[in-house]
């Protein structure tokens, strides 16, 4: 895409993300670079954006470069529901605003893609997440049970992780369950 910097490669990279839509902006930070041809400065604000990919947890940088009109509630604690629009007006490419709690918006004339990272701890909060819906179902299926079993041998070196499963797996109702909890303590014990 014409003015988003890296925007091929944070395609093959995630091939499934909305780089429309971003759920959670983490954090932001803002700053001024000299960027080439002739070293002008220009106002940047490099955002964190929390995303949930095919299942797992990201925390994908992004670089606004050119901001300007740079609105921001701070009694808003929240900064959700991320927009970014095409918008042609003379240098300005780039229109980035929370479209449902007008928490922050701004314009901008290019976007970086500086990178991305697996959030370990909102990974393992959507792992326990999942696993509390199984325990809760009667008849769980057992492909799903053995899946989040393996998601969570992920997270075996956490106490806190080894011992809310074997309090919910050796002696919950579910025979299946029961028998992947010994199964999975077993493997990870160490």
């Amino acid at each position: 895409m014409k003015h988003w910097r890296d925007w091929e490669r944070m395609k093959e990279e995630f091939p499934g993300m909305q780089v429309q839509y971003f759920d959670t902006m983490l954090r932001f930070s803002h700053d001024y670079l000299e960027l080439p041809p002739y070293y002008e400065r220009k106002a940047c604000l490099t955002s964190v954006f929390l995303e949930e990919i095919d299942g797992k947890a990201y925390d994908v940088t992004l670089r606004f470069i050119g901001v300007c009109s740079l609105k921001l509630d701070m009694h808003f604690e929240y900064l959700g529901d991320i927009e970014i629009s095409l918008e042609e007006i003379e240098d300005i490419h780039f229109y980035v605003h929370d479209y449902e709690h007008g928490g922050i918006s701004f314009y901008c004339e290019e976007i970086a893609y500086v990178g991305a990272q697996e959030n370990v701890e909102e990974n393992l909060q959507l792992v326990l997440s999942r696993w509390e819906q199984l325990v809760q179902m009667e008849l769980p299926n057992e492909d799903s049970l053995g899946k989040a079993f393996k998601d969570l041998a992920v997270f075996a070196n956490r106490p806190m992780v080894a011992a809310d499963l074997l309090r919910k797996s050796v002696a919950h109702d579910n025979a299946m369950i029961r028998r992947l909890g010994y199964q999975y303590m077993a493997e990870n014990r160490k």
